[in-house]
């Protein structure tokens, strides 16, 4: 049994794979028109060999963060029109799929939640959005959970847009396992948000020695403007791969995990954290 505080992670074996990242620019509320652009990119990424093609924040409806209402009023079960053809898809292509919706619990309740879909149509599971933004935080139930799934590809952790800014995030999922972040978003363009966007990957990356997919909308949707820039960090946080801000496009890059391995072996940020200590940043909050 590994000591207090200690570490310890089992590392996948797969060879390595492509990764598909879909960066689109959606039709706000045209369902049917973002499935169509979706199905298009999805059959051109596993026809160049992707394994698992990942789709942005709310790729079926867009995203205008002033229009919340409407677009929850579109939300959508786990047998909703989505993810029954993403489903479809994920079979007859034979390809991982992550596809963000905005979801209706069984409550009513709507939460911004990214699937996970393997290569034979199966839903694997999801994640819900834990760091609501703007009118997100007032209208959306927040996500309490970090799934990781473990699949022939690897252990895979999910965030979505804004948790991007909270290195607590990644590194809960980090410590569960994960080995690839996909981070689905629709992060805006203005101000100095597309920096931000580069420097957040490239640290959650480099704090966890993980890989980093992060797909993103492009250019206007609604009333707003979405910084593209989808890309593929390593596991030190280096760009490998990075799209334009207004192209649609599909980025492709390769994920091999041995490298997690080697850099986690190498880099030991992982095994000498003081958990005895973290303890004081609840204290600090109470002090208050």
């Amino acid at each position: 049994r590994p000591a207090k505080g200690v570490y310890v992670t089992v590392y996948s074996t797969s060879p390595p794979y492509t990764i598909a990242l879909v960066q689109m620019i959606p039709s706000f509320l045209d369902r049917e028109a973002n499935l169509r652009k979706a199905e298009q990119n999805l059959r051109q990424a596993a026809a160049r060999g992707a394994k698992l093609v990942c789709l942005p924040e709310s790729f079926n409806l867009g995203y205008d963060g002033t229009r919340i209402p409407d677009m929850m009023a579109q939300a959508e079960t786990e047998d909703g029109p989505t993810l029954i053809h993403m489903r479809s898809l994920a079979k007859e292509l034979g390809v991982y799929v992550l596809s963000p919706i905005f979801f209706r619990r069984s409550d009513g309740g709507v939460e911004n939640r990214a699937f996970l879909l393997d290569d034979q149509g199966t839903l694997l599971g999801g994640y819900s959005k834990t760091h609501p933004v703007g009118e997100e935080r007032r209208l959306l139930h927040r996500g309490t959970e970090y799934p990781v799934f473990d699949t022939k590809l690897g252990k895979l952790g999910i965030s979505i847009c804004y948790d991007a800014c909270f290195p607590e995030t990644s590194r809960i999922l980090a410590l569960k396992g994960a080995e690839v972040l996909l981070v689905p978003a629709a992060w805006r363009g203005n101000f100095y948000f597309k920096e931000w966007w580069d420097i957040n990957l490239s640290c959650r990356a480099l704090d966890n020695l993980m890989y980093v997919a992060a797909v993103n909308m492009a250019g206007p949707t609604g009333e707003q403007y979405f910084a593209g820039k989808s890309q593929i960090c390593s596991p030190i946080g280096e760009r490998l791969h990075t799209c334009g801000v207004e192209e649609e496009t599909i980025l492709y890059g390769e994920i091999d995990l041995a490298r997690i391995s080697k850099e986690r072996e190498f880099n030991t940020v992982l095994t000498d954290r003081h958990p005895e200590d973290y303890g004081k940043l609840l204290q600090a909050l109470e002090e208050e």
